[in-house]
């Protein structure tokens, strides 16, 4: 009588075990992919002669053993290319998902943006400086404001036409962001030929020195203007304004007041900077007031 080797029947055994398990896990998997019809075995012959075989002529333990290796090698066989279709989707979306941020930021910058001159506009302007104002009278700092009209403007246009007009502007614009080009200094147009510098911790004194760098930096680079009644080259009026803000005083006062000393930079010639010094005593005043009021001194 002959007997098999005990290591070919313990190869069998496992290859049957392997195959079998593998064999069935592939039929489940495809048909529940619907990639043949659920009451339709891939392998129904194999299956079964596997079943048969495992059940007659070999070791249960073995088979066992064969089993839980053919069903760890389906497994990886199944799912290595459900894994790769995930990391690429799991990647595109990822991409999606940066772009839609970029856009959004986007999108947000050019809504707090002037289209033309490519500062701030009146709306981003109004935000920050309702953002400063409390953040002044917290770390009870000054704040101070340029509001800024370019002299004859209207006669520019008429004399040069609207776009040698736009290109005044953005020549004006980019001499301002020169200018004021310290962190936490804001630019930003507020209408028409009409633009405000906000400086966030600046005195009177130092707002003044800005408006006068602002005057000589567009006399040393000219945007020429031979029409113009007040010089050979464009050049702006300003009026400056600076408080020591409180919490529940009005913003709008610093606003006006820099509108104040504008309208009298203009009244006494253009081409100059001007201060409403009353006004501004005035509004100094009630802050420190309502500090001691609020301190209880």
């Amino acid at each position: 009588m002959h007997t098999k080797p005990k290591s070919l029947s313990s190869g069998t055994s496992l290859l049957a075990g392997s195959a079998l398990a593998v064999a069935l896990l592939l039929d489940a998997a495809l048909s529940l992919n619907g990639l043949v019809p659920e009451q339709a075995a891939l392998f129904p012959s194999a299956a079964a002669s596997l079943e048969a075989l495992a059940g007659s002529v070999l070791p249960p333990g073995r088979v066992l053993a064969g089993f839980a290796s053919g069903i760890a090698l389906a497994l990886a066989v199944i799912m290595l290319p459900m894994h790769r279709v995930y990391r690429s989707r799991e990647a595109r979306l990822l991409q999606e998902r940066e772009r839609l941020a970029a856009q959004n930021a986007k999108l947000v910058r050019q809504a707090a943006s002037d289209g033309l001159l490519g500062i701030a506009n009146r709306r981003e302007f109004e935000r920050v400086l309702k953002l400063e104002w409390r953040r002044a009278a917290r770390e009870r700092q000054p704040l101070s404001l340029l509001m800024i009209d370019i002299d004859c403007f209207k006669l520019f246009n008429d004399s040069y036409g609207h776009q040698a007009g736009d290109t005044c502007l953005r020549g004006v614009a980019d001499v301002l962001r020169n200018a004021a080009a310290r962190p936490g200094d804001m630019v930003a147009r507020y209408g028409g030929e009409e633009m405000v510098v906000l400086m966030p911790h600046t005195s009177l004194e130092g707002a003044v020195r800005m408006a006068e760098r602002i005057h000589a930096m567009l006399a040393e680079h000219p945007l020429p203007f031979a029409a113009s009644p007040v010089a050979e080259h464009v050049t702006v009026s300003i009026g400056v304004s600076s408080m020591l803000p409180v919490r529940n005083a009005d913003r709008s006062v610093l606003v006006q007041q820099a509108d104040e000393g504008l309208y009298a930079a203009k009244e006494s010639g253009r081409n100059r900077t001007a201060v409403v010094p009353n006004l501004r005593l005035i509004a100094e005043e009630e802050s420190r007031a309502w500090i001691h009021r609020a301190q209880g001194t």
